[in-house]
């Protein structure tokens, strides 16, 4: 039996396995990918909002050549951290169950790689399984034709193509800018009057320009009724018209991966757990850390905030588990 047992080895999850090391629990991660699944999946070509020093975790400095760290130099900071501080990781080991409470839980899980399936003890879980895995939909016929995506990484498999993409934030503008800069035939299609300005400063005039030298289109003030295999019915104040396109990618945000908090039979209010201000769920000894505890709200919540819940989290534990 371990302490501590945390579901997620993303940031979050590694920052809380790192304080359950600097406060003498032991722990264990399970992780159903690679350690920084979620940013492994990023677009291949991303660089981050936050400046370095706002996602390092341990104490550990985060060396990139610009500002800002890419996806790549982010990436292999958070593998080598890990590596150096000798967390105990079980990768490619999917979290099933949660079951018990403060004191005994049993973790139900399977490894994927060999297909079996195995419990693990632990007096305390720690959630932090983020968000990526569970995109928004559009929820409207024909999203599940197989041109339609909801995750993007790179340009290479659109070039020569038509392209619609449907949201307006950073990871909709994002896309569209690269895309173009693929070769692809780029629309950006947006329910509001424009993109949100909340986007990357960078990133914005860049979008911008390109749309008034029509190197992208970009329709504004329209929501999507249907797809089609040939593209999108939109409605629109005009009235409803036909969006030609061979891919329709949907960015539209994420929703809380909260499978587990949900079927341990944690209370919650709303789309969200309710949690004490260390963020222990309704079930003692149980908490959910990072994105997974926000529901539809994962804009509330950045690595920044995330690895400071990982600290309040721990350090409870770790008074409740003092002698």
């Amino acid at each position: 039996m371990v302490d501590v047992l945390v579901v997620g080895a993303g940031p979050v999850g590694l920052a809380a396995a790192l304080w359950a090391k600097r406060l003498g629990l032991s722990h264990l991660v399970l992780e159903k990918g690679t350690v920084a699944e979620t940013i492994r999946r990023f677009p291949r070509d991303l660089v981050f909002f936050s400046e370095a020093k706002n996602i390092e975790i341990g104490g550990h400095p985060l060396v990139a050549h610009g500002p800002k760290p890419t996806r790549k130099e982010a990436l292999l900071y958070y593998q080598k951290v890990a590596e150096r501080e000798g967390l105990r990781l079980e990768t490619y080991t999917e979290a099933l169950s949660v079951e018990g409470r403060e004191g005994g839980f049993r973790v139900r899980a399977r490894d994927l790689l060999k297909g079996e399936e195995r419990v693990y003890a632990a007096r305390y879980v720690a959630v932090a399984t983020g968000y990526f895995d569970r995109p928004n939909r559009l929820g409207v016929p024909g999203e599940e034709h197989p041109h339609v995506l909801h995750r993007y990484e790179e340009a290479a498999p659109f070039w020569g193509r038509k392209v619609a993409v449907v949201g307006g934030s950073n990871s909709a503008v994002e896309a569209a800018l690269d895309l173009y800069r693929g070769g692809a035939q780029v629309t950006l299609v947006h329910r509001g009057p424009w993109v949100r300005p909340s986007v990357k400063y960078w990133l914005l005039p860049d979008f911008e320009n390109r749309v008034k030298e029509g190197s992208i289109r970009a329709v504004m003030e329209a929501r999507v009724e249907a797809i089609a295999p040939e593209g999108l019915w939109l409605l629109r104040p005009s009235g409803r018209e036909f969006l030609e396109a061979d891919f329709v990618l949907v960015q539209i945000g994420y929703r809380a991966e909260d499978r587990l908090l949900r079927e341990a039979g944690a209370a919650y209010e709303g789309e969200r757990p309710l949690l004490t201000p260390e963020g222990e769920a309704s079930i003692p000894g149980l908490f959910a850390i990072g994105s997974c505890a926000y529901g539809p709200d994962t804009r509330s919540v950045f690595i920044e905030n995330g690895r400071e819940e990982a600290e309040r989290a721990l350090k409870t534990i770790a008074r409740r588990l003092a002698p």
